[in-house]
């Protein structure tokens, strides 16, 4: 007999979840409340950032997560940016920091340079006069995630025994079976809840006691520019990404920020731009956490991302297009997943963080290995 599976939310995680199981010889059934995907998977970067990952945690996760992207963006026709990405530096003491990261990490990733600032250029010919060196990575790629998670359920269904339905929610859940909001029964052998906010909502106990805590991070779009440039990141990266806990130098880096930097700081900035198919510029972002956010926007702190992004990069042209804030699950207790059975064959999947895009297809194989 065919085992069967029920999958709540059809974001990143929720379309990995439903592609590992599928895979497995599961017949799988994925329930989304909204007519689309519209959280936290379509609110970001649309990069696969394999750089930001500790060699000793999830770097292999990361990698194998852009394996299965290339594949499924080859096969279902969506558009993908291989181009890598380029951290600029603008001081010695950066400069010190991407020596010890290359010496400690280039063994463990392929493709990894240092670059002076006649090669920075020539990748970023809009490089401020600041910009003395970069780390180039040729392993991070982006997609346009507005589309690319619309897409992917129309290849998903067509080529796996998985069936979606949109504009359904799930009222309840339950060992064996799940009811919609019409009423509808669907059993199945296993469940998995994907999406936070449902977690909240069906498991409201287990959330609320669990090692959570949501980030809300300000984010904003131009206008297209000319250029063809890869990924960017800045200097302030050294202090976000686990990847880069090698240097030796961090301390001291981290003083120097806070003396610098101490609105950035506070505000947990720092700087990434992606690049879309049509030229525009994804930038961002910044980071407070707490259960609860105030639904309203602080201008000043759009202003601390773009005074800071002219700090390494000037482009010929620039205006912003859009604005909007994102929100996630992280996880406090410094893991970078959240996988448990909270019932008997119901399972929770949730937890990378801001790095859902970078983890998920690798992290859906592992966690559901041994079923």
């Amino acid at each position: 007999m065919t085992k069967k599976a029920n999958i709540i939310g059809a974001g990143i995680l929720g379309l990995a979840y439903a592609k590992a199981l599928a895979e497995k010889g599961y017949e799988v059934t994925v329930f989304e409340r909204s007519q689309q995907a519209q959280g936290s998977s379509i609110r970001n970067f649309g990069m696969i950032w394999p750089i930001g990952q500790n060699s000793s945690g999830y770097l292999q996760r990361a990698m194998r997560t852009r394996e299965i992207w290339l594949e499924i963006c080859h096969k279902a026709n969506i558009w993908f940016s291989n181009n890598g990405s380029i951290q600029i530096l603008q001081n010695e003491l950066e400069i010190e920091l991407a020596e010890q990261f290359y010496q400690s990490e280039n063994k463990n990733r392929d493709g990894l340079s240092l670059f002076n600032r006649q090669q920075l250029m020539e990748k970023i010919p809009h490089a401020s006069p600041n910009a003395v060196g970069a780390i180039f990575s040729n392993t991070e790629m982006v997609v346009e995630s507005r589309e690319a998670i619309r897409q992917i359920p129309v290849y998903l269904s067509a080529n796996y025994t998985i069936n979606f339905h949109f504009n359904t929610a799930i009222t309840t859940c339950s060992p064996g079976k799940v009811a919609t909001h019409t009423g509808a029964i669907f059993e199945a052998d296993i469940c998995i809840l994907a999406s936070g906010y449902e977690t909240q909502l069906l498991y409201a106990d287990i959330f609320n006691a669990a090692p959570i805590t949501i980030s809300s991070l300000n984010m904003f779009r131009t206008t297209p520019i000319s250029s063809n440039i890869p990924s960017i990141c800045g200097g302030l990266s050294f202090l976000h990404y686990p990847a880069y806990k090698v240097c030796e130098s961090l301390p001291d880096y981290n003083d120097l920020c806070l003396q610098q930097y101490p609105a950035l700081i506070e505000n947990g900035i720092h700087l990434l731009i992606s690049q879309n198919h049509t030229g525009q510029l994804t930038i961002g972002d910044s980071h407070h956490y707490g259960n609860y956010h105030e639904p309203f926007r602080e201008d000043n702190i759009d202003d601390l991302i773009m005074d800071y992004m002219f700090e390494l990069i000037k482009p010929e042209t620039f205006k912003i297009s859009q604005r909007w804030t994102g929100q996630y699950l992280k996880m406090t207790n410094g893991k970078g997943e959240w996988f448990a059975e909270i019932e008997d064959g119901v399972f929770l999947a949730n937890g990378p963080g801001g790095a859902g895009m970078t983890l998920g297809w690798g992290m859906a194989e592992e966690t559901i290995a041994n079923l």
